[in-house]
Parts: C-alpha cells; structure tokens; sequence
C-alpha cells in the first residue's frame, strides 16, 4: 500500500491540511507540537476502519469542540493494482465518497464504499505489516511484531530459496494432521468438548455403577441395622423400672434438703432486719461529720477567693492601658495602607492605560492584514471554483492536440498546389484565409487531398476525393480538441497554450491562496477575524473609557516599561505597608485579647465568690438546724445501741449456718434432673427405635421387589464399554498430538532458514547506524532481535541503552519494508515523533538507513523537531 495524498479539514484542532507524499523516498512531515502531525495517520485509521456512521469514542472526539462541523479526511491510495480516492465526513452530515481511478473507473457512495474499500485492502494489504511498520507518537518504540506477517513471509522465503519448493508440499499433510488433532484438542492443546464428553460418559458411567453398588451395600447394612434396633428396643423395656425407683427416692431426699435450708434462711431475714437500723445510727453519725467540716471549707475558701480577687484588678488596670495605645498605632498604619492602595490603583490604571494603546495599534494592524488576506483567499477560492481545467484534463488536451498534429500531418503530404489567374478583382477563401486578387494577378492555393477553397461569388473547388481519409482524421481530432478545450471553459478557437496558461494560472492561484491562508493565519495566531475585531473593539473601549474618567491634568507615564516600573514601585510601598498594618493589627488583637482575657477571669472570679459566699451560708444553716433536731452526742448513743442489737442476730444466724451443709440441695437436685432425664432418655431412644425398625422394614421389602442386582450387573456392563471408549480416544488424541509436535519441530526448522535474509537487511543497515562488526541474533518465529554483537561483544537487546533500543527498532521496519518491497503485500513505514534518545553521530547513521530504504519503499516521518532527519539524502518536506 501507498499513501499519496491526505487531506484533513475540521479534524481536531486541525482546521485544515493537505499533504502529499513521495510514493517512494522519505516524506518528512514537521511541525510544532499540536498542529496535527499525529492527526494525519490518526484520520486515515479512521478512513480505513470506521464507517461514517461509527459513534466510537475517538470518532466524537475528533470533532472540533469550537466548532458544530464533522471532521472530514479524504485519501489517495494505491495498493496492489488499485489507485483510488477516498473521502469521509464523520458525526454532522455524515458521508462517504470513492473514486477508483485504476485498474478501471468505478464511483461508490455511502456504506457500500466502505466496504469496497475493506474488500481492496482485504485482497492487497497486509494488514499485520501495515501496523507492525508504524510506530505511534506517545507509545515506547520497541520492536515490530513482523512474525505474523504473510508479506514478509513470502519474501522471505523467496530470498532464502525455499519458495514453494520447501513450504506447500508439507502444507496438506499439516493441514490433515491439524484436521485429526482438532477431533480431540484445543488449538491450546487441552481437550476438546467431544474428548471431555468420552471422559464425562466414562466418569458418569463409573458413578451409576458405583451407586449401584453402594445401593446393593446399604441393603445389607439396613437389615443390620433392623436387627440391633430390635435387640435395643428389648433392654429398654428390661430397664425402665430400675430407673423410675432410682428417681422417687431421690425426691424424697430433695424434699427433707429443702426444708433444713428454710430454716437457715429465716435466721439470715432477722440478722438482715437488725443490721438495718444498725447502718442508719452510723450514717447519721458520719453525716453529722460531713457538715461540720463542710462548714470550715466554705469559710476558708471564701477567704483566699477574696484575697486573689485583688490581685487580678491591678492586672486588668495595666493591660487596658496598653490596648489603647495599641489600637492608636493600628489606626494609624491603616490609614498609611489606605494611601498606598490608592497610589497602586492609579500607577495600575496608568500601566494598563498604555497596554490598552499598543493593543489598539496591533490589534488594528493584523486584523487589517488577516482581512486583506481573507479577501484575497475568497478571490482566489471564486477563480478555482470557477476554473474548470485539471491536470488530468490538461494531459487529454494535449493528447488531442499531438492527434490533431499528426492528423494535420499525414493530411499536408498529400496536398496539392492550386494556381489560381483572377481576370477580374476576387476574393479566394482558402484554408490559411481569406485573401485579395487583384485582377490579372495570381496566387497558389495549398490544398489537401479532400480540402476545398472558394472565390467569392463565383465558384467553390474540392481537389482529390472529398472522403479523403486523411481530411476526415483533422476534422475529427480537430473537433476533438475543441470539445475539450470547451470542457476546460476556454473559448472556441482557443490553443492549447492558452489551456496551459490556465492550468499554470490555476496552479499559481492555488498557490497564492495557500501563502494567503498562511499569511491569515499569523496574523489571527489561532484567533477568528470576529475575535481579533472584538478584542480591538474592548481595547479601544478601554482607551476611550480612561480618557473620559481620567482627571484632568493627570500625567501619564513617559511609556510602557516607566508604567510598569511605577507599578511596581507601588506595589512594593503598598506590600509594606499591609506589612506594618498586619503588625500593628497584630498588637492590637494581642493587647485586646489579654484584656478579654482579664476582664472575663475578674468576672468569673466575681461569680466564684458570690457562689462561695452561698455555699458557705448554706453550709453553716443546715449544720445549725441539725443540731437543733439532734445534738451530736445523742447521734452517738442511738448508733451503739443499735450496733448491739445486729450483732446479737448475726451470730445466731452464723451458728445454724455452720450446722447446714452448704451442698446438700444442690447435689440432691442434681440427682433428681440426673435420674428425669435418664428416664426420659431411655423412652425417647426406645420410641425412635421402634419407628425406624419399621421404616427399615418396609425399605428392605421394597429393595428386594425392585431387582437390585440386576441393575448391579447392567451398570458394570455399560461403565466398561464407556472406559473402552474412552481410552480409544485418549490414544488417538496422543497419537495425533505427537505427530503434530513432530511436523511442528519439522516447520520451525524450515522457519530458522527464511531468517538470514531479515538478518542481514538487520546488519547491512545495522553497520550504516553502528558502524563495522555488527552483527544481531534474531527469533525465527517473531522476526525479533535478541541481541546484538558490536566489536565483538554481545548484548541482550533488554540490556541495550534506551537510545539503541530505539535504533534498533527502527532497524527492524526498515529492513522488514526492504524485503517486501515491490510486494503488492507491502506498507509504508511510518514513524511519529521518535529517536528522543539517539545522538547526532547515530542520527546521522538513521538518515542514510532511511535513505537507502527510501529507495524502494515509501516512507514517512512526522516529527516536532527536524533537525533529527538532517541525515536524510534526498526527502520530499512538508512543513505544517
């Protein structure tokens, strides 16, 4: 495939481009960042594989987000015997165009020119080198995936003379081997479904053999089962009334058990009731202690609140003394700021005044350049629109105008003169004019075969035959020419110099409107002539606005850079004087807050104080009327006496504790549950012995009507005629599978031969970038370098420095596009943006490799800086 022309309009940022490439030799596409290098290929990805009805992600965002158009592209292309022309429009008014231009003329429209499309590629590009050969902007460059290319492998085939000779002979007997292994095996080599499924029969076969087996087991089981239930159903009934007497005589133990421990537990109620009155005497007591020093408290922390509290006002005095100083200071440094703002606003308006004037005078320069430049651009659009002539017409004219030559030719060798004696004035009208005689005079009038002439008036002459074959061939080329002359809007009894003149004319105006466009665009720098016409309207209103707000006599500075410099000036003085304001802002909150501080603590201490002065009274009023119910000693007496009284009854509960044994009841309650439940074991097991005895019953019986065994036998019948099954598939599978490792071992030593035509292209353009002694070690199956051998030392290519990775990769495409060069199969390399990391001298090695490649193929490098391609021999430029 060859790329020969691409044109983008509306495409991401691009808002238009239009680059032809070299069909051989290196295209160098350069540009700064972001005026769409990468576009280019990105938009013919999308020509080839997304129709124009596609809602992918990449396509909507091809879209211009300033603009509500659809990205276009068109493409001139050939591939194998195709030359054609391809156009799209994606997202708004989306359509699809292609012209094909050879082997025959052939116009489609909309989704079946896609696909017309995708069946040319389909037959005459290899899709796998086409990607393997291009390297994207923003991706590592790293080796081509080459190995799955069907292009390349031919050509390497052809180049190590094995050709078909070596590879087809094989290729039915693989293709019979494959066929075989494909009845058992995944292209993985794990079982297939129709294996699995001999497996799965044997396995499910095993398993229903098996169930018959354990099925005929639990029979037996069952009925040994039915007779120890039996057997336990007896001892129960046997022990029953061993347990019921075990249980009454454990109740009646538990009944004379309970009534001792009533006892006890009488005794401990009255020791509980006497130590009650007990604990009251001696609460009050302990009360009446509290009050009293509760009372002292209160008054001592009166005291020391009052003594503290004057202390604090002699700190308050002193610290509102020094915040009024504080807040004179502060007051003073705003209004120093307050200055400063103002002198900062003014010096701004100044500055901002003087760039308003310059922008009105470059703004108003370039809009009056980028309007001149657009009329001449729609002057020069209306000529080509109008201009009918093409390079492809052009050529038909001048194809006619030889035919019409040689008509004239062949014509002029059988011509014959004429001499004509006029006896009186005439007028001869012959076919190189009209002419005058006068009477008595003569003239000779060439004519050819067939050819006429006249005299005015009087007779009309045809010389020879008037079908002459000769004269018929001018007036058909001469009538051919003059349709298309017609055609390329000339006016009749135009020459074919002046259609030269017009297709040159076009040319020169094609010409002018792209330096126009150019021209255009540095003036506008990415602006609309709408905008660039506001932004000179704003400025020129800002200018007009200053001057009617501006006071009079005000002096302005001498130019932009003294504004700038008094601006800034400003700023510093008022940047200093925030400072001092902050400062003294700072002081100030500090003076404030200690007084806020001082003032809130005198305040609580006031609140503490009169609380202390409350508890206090409080404290010493409830003492007084204490003492006035029950005088301290009396408090004192009545918790003795009833002191005396708890301990008398606490000791006669103690004593019937110690007779008691603290385990009794619980052991012989524990007896009794033990003896319950043991009888109630003993029935329940029974009950559940008796219903499974007769469930057993009844499946024994059911098991020997249903024919047990025989399913036995039928099952073991049908699991081996599954495993035989089985294990004749596994051994075909095995069979097919090892011949398959043999004819593959067979193919990748064939494959090992095509390498050293790769090998060599990689060391003959290896030796232009490193120099002598290179030599590489490259993977038979994947067309990949894995080391490489300069000066006698060899290096893992994972171990080479980034830059000759880099080369090394780029090695690899050239040298792949060179084998399959003249390939109907072939692609061109493409490169976007890389060799970051090579130096000048390897840089200069890679110019003449592209070179010598450019030869033959075509190749493409799109890149920001182009001072990397210098090394390139002859390269056809395009500078976005």
């Amino acid at each position: 495939m060859r790329l020969l022309q691409l044109h983008l309009r509306d495409f991401r940022g691009v808002a238009e481009a239009d680059v032809e490439f070299a069909p051989t030799g290196v295209t160098i596409v350069s540009g700064p960042n972001e005026v769409g290098k990468s576009s280019l290929i990105d938009a013919l990805d999308m020509l080839i594989t997304d129709p124009d009805s596609s809602s992918k992600a990449r396509v909507r965002d091809s879209k211009p987000v300033n603009r509500d158009v659809g990205p276009w592209a068109r493409a001139v292309i050939e591939s194998g015997p195709y030359r054609f022309t391809y156009a799209k429009r994606w997202v708004k008014s989306p359509t699809t165009e292609l012209t094909i231009h050879a082997p025959r003329e052939e116009q489609v429209t909309g989704r079946a020119a896609h696909d017309r499309v995708v069946e040319i590629l389909d037959e005459t590009m290899d899709a796998d080198l086409f990607s393997a050969l291009r390297h994207q902007q923003g991706l590592p460059l790293d080796q081509a995936a080459l190995g799955t290319s069907g292009s390349l492998a031919r050509a390497l085939d052809a180049a190590a003379g094995a050709g078909a000779a070596a590879g087809e002979p094989d290729a039915p007997l693989i293709d019979a081997i494959e066929q075989e292994r494909a009845r058992w095996t995944t292209p993985t080599g794990e079982p297939n479904k129709a294996r699995k499924d001999l497996i799965e029969a044997a396995r499910e076969a095993q398993d229903v053999a098996a169930e018959a087996e354990q099925a005929l087991a639990d029979v037996d089981e069952q009925v040994d089962e039915h007779r120890r239930l039996e057997q336990q159903v007896r001892r129960s009934v046997e022990q029953e009334p061993t347990l019921r007497e075990r249980l009454a005589a454990a109740e009646a133990a538990q009944v004379e058990a309970m009534r001792r421990e009533a006892r006890v537990s009488e005794l401990e109620a009255s020791s509980a009731t006497a130590a009650g009155p007990a604990r009251e005497a001696a609460l009050a007591v302990e009360r009446r202690a509290a009050l009293i020093a509760a009372a002292a408290a209160s008054e001592q922390e009166v005291v020391d609140a009052m003594a503290e509290g004057a202390e604090d006002g002699a700190r308050l005095d002193a610290a509102r003394t020094a915040c009024d100083a504080a807040r004179a200071g502060h007051d003073d440094a705003t209004a120093a700021r307050v200055r400063a703002d103002d002198a900062l606003t003014a010096a701004a308006e100044d500055a901002d005044h003087l760039d308003d004037l310059y922008y009105v005078r470059a703004y108003g320069e370039r809009l009056e350049v980028a309007t001149a430049a657009a009329d001449r651009i729609q002057e020069g659009e209306q000529f080509l629109a109008d201009c009918a002539i093409t390079p492809d017409l052009l050529e038909r004219i001048e194809r006619a105008a030889d035919s019409l030559a040689r008509a004239e030719a062949r014509r002029d060798a059988s011509a014959a003169d004429v001499r004509v004696v006029a006896e009186r004035d005439i007028r001869v009208d012959a076919a190189d004019g009209v002419l005058d005689v006068a009477a008595g005079d003569a003239v000779t009038v060439p004519v050819n075969a067939g050819g006429t002439f006249g005299i005015e008036g009087v007779a009309r002459v045809t010389v020879g035959d008037a079908d002459s074959g000769d004269a018929t061939d001018v007036e058909r080329a001469a009538r051919g020419l003059a349709d298309l002359l017609r055609e390329a809007g000339l006016p009749d009894g135009s020459a074919v110099e002046q259609a030269r003149a017009l297709e040159q004319s076009r040319r020169d105006v094609e010409a002018r409107v792209a330096a126009e466009r150019l021209t255009r665009s540095r003036a506008l720098d990415d602006l609309s002539i709408e905008d660039l016409a506001d932004k000179l309207a704003r400025a020129r209103e800002r200018v007009s606005r200053f001057a009617e707000e501006c006071a009079p006599g005000r002096v302005l500075p001498a130019d932009q850079a003294a504004a700038a410099a008094a601006r800034d000036a400003a700023g510093l003085a008022r940047d200093e004087a925030r400072r001092a304001e902050e400062t003294a802002q700072a002081a100030r909150d500090e003076a404030e807050q200690a007084v806020s501080v001082l003032e809130r603590a005198a305040a609580e201490r006031t609140g503490v104080l009169g609380t202390l002065v409350k508890r206090r009274d409080a404290d010493a009023a409830a003492l007084s009327v204490a003492r006035a119910e029950h005088t301290d000693a009396a408090l004192d007496d009545a918790a003795a006496r009833a002191s005396a009284t708890a301990h008398a009854a606490e000791e006669e509960a103690a004593t019937a504790r110690a007779r008691r044994d603290p385990g009794e009841v619980e052991a012989i309650t524990v007896r009794v549950a033990s003896a319950r439940e043991a009888l109630t074991r003993l029935l329940d097991e029974r009950q559940d012995a008796e219903v499974r005895v007769a469930g057993l019953a009844g499946g024994i019986t059911r098991a020997g009507a249903d024919g047990l065994a025989d399913r036995v036998a039928d099952a073991h019948e049908k699991r081996d005629a599954a495993a035989a099954a089985r294990d004749r598939a596994l051994r075909q599978a095995e069979a097919a599978e090892l011949l398959h490792r043999v004819m593959l071992a067979h193919r990748d030593d064939a494959q090992r031969a095509y390498v050293a035509p790769f090998r060599e292209a990689m060391e003959r353009l290896g030796r232009m970038v490193f120099g002598g002694g290179v030599r590489v070690d490259v993977d038979h199956a994947t067309l990949q370098v894995t080391s490489r051998t300069h000066d006698g030392v060899t290096v893992a290519v994972d171990a080479l420095s980034g830059g000759a990775r880099e080369q090394m990769a780029v090695i690899g495409r050239l040298a792949a596009a060179s084998l399959v060069a003249g390939d109907d199969g072939g692609a061109p390399v493409i490169i976007d943006d890389a060799l970051g990391y090579s130096d000048l001298d390897r840089l200069g090695g890679l110019g003449a490799a592209l070179t010598d490649v450019g030869r033959t193929s075509q190749v493409i490098v799109l890149t920001c800086m182009p001072d990397r391609y210098s090394g390139i021999g002859a390269a056809h430029t395009v500078r976005l």
